[in-house]
């Protein structure tokens, strides 16, 4: 989507808005020059440049949880967050957003036989993208099923700036 465009969907703004956009920016940036650098590497597997760039999708998802956070603000996240915008498969984007950043921060703490009923949430989530939340580069994974492969951060904003206009 070009930026001209999303400016103008997010001119209905929330207050916390701008510092999140701004926050995003340099997230975006560095998943643009990543990708550029595992595109050179002869092996970006093995060097860790693919686990890096993981972790910048982690850092944006939860970036993203932060404006979630500010919107609803202690509310029923369970069922705040499964308001729309959809995403096809049916979940919201708030409810995708949040997924990924609890499975970034939460993820270690996991053991596959015995899952919290918030962590089967989250994979259940990932599960409905077609994404495996135990194979290689579930985040990256579950943003290119979310938005295409050459989205970024401040576009999935966009879809959450409307859910905050739709959730007031």
């Amino acid at each position: 989507m070009p930026y001209s465009l999303v400016v103008r969907r997010m001119i209905k703004t929330h207050y916390n808005l701008a510092f999140i956009s701004n926050t995003l920016e340099p997230i975006d940036l560095a998943l643009a020059n990543y990708k550029i650098e595992i595109s050179k590497h002869p092996d970006p597997d093995t060097f860790g440049i693919i686990d890096q760039y993981e972790q910048f999708y982690g850092i944006g998802f939860a970036i993203c949880q932060t404006f979630l956070a500010s919107v609803h603000k202690g509310e029923n996240k369970c069922v705040v967050f499964k308001e729309g915008p959809f995403h096809s498969t049916g979940k919201s984007y708030a409810e995708i957003t949040n997924a990924c950043a609890n499975y970034w921060k939460h993820n270690n703490e996991w053991d596959k036989h015995r899952l919290s009923k918030q962590a089967k949430a989250t994979v259940e989530v990932f599960e409905k993208l077609s994404v495996d939340v135990w194979g290689s580069y579930p985040l990256s994974n579950m943003f290119n099923a979310l938005l295409g492969e050459n989205a970024t951060f401040k576009e999935l904003l966009s879809y959450l700036n409307s859910w905050a206009n739709e959730t007031k």
